[in-house]
């Protein structure tokens, strides 16, 4: 089928909805700048009323526990500490071609459940899946191949 002019002018001529980095990088980074300097002068502040121990260069780094739980929650979405254990071990299992088990969004939660909850079962994407024991990955394997 040949495509009219018409047509071809509607098919090419769409808006990009692309986003420009440059036109956001420098007010995030202001308001990056302004929450670090919040912080700073508050733990400033704190420390000078309190015991003055920490020196002037390392108050801004005390900001650092509070973004690692901050990705923390974003990863693996719970500030308990036992449900980071897939950073550090576990057995990646693929999941089937076929469809005996597929996760989807809403099913997230219904696998993770069935499986052993959040300390037992990590669901890395939408076709890994990771064990916190061998055991666990072997009895997935056995049931679903």
């Amino acid at each position: 089928m040949k495509l009219s002019q018409q047509q071809k002018i509607r098919l090419y001529s769409h808006h990009d909805h692309d986003l420009d980095v440059e036109d956001d990088f420098w007010s995030i980074l202001g308001i990056l700048l302004a929450i670090l300097g919040v912080w700073t002068t508050f733990i400033h502040w704190i420390d000078y009323a309190t015991l003055n121990v920490i020196p002037w260069w390392a108050e801004p780094f005390t900001i650092i526990p509070l973004i690692f739980l901050l990705v923390m929650k974003e990863h693996y979405d719970s500030l308990n500490p036992l449900h980071w254990w897939p950073m550090f071990c576990g057995y990646k299992a693929k999941l089937p071609d076929e469809d005996r088990i597929t996760i989807r969004p809403l099913d997230v939660e219904r696998i993770i459940k069935q499986h052993g909850g959040r300390l037992n079962v990590h669901i890395i994407d939408y076709e890994h899946i990771k064990f916190r024991r061998k055991k666990d990955a072997v009895i997935f394997g056995l049931k679903y191949f």
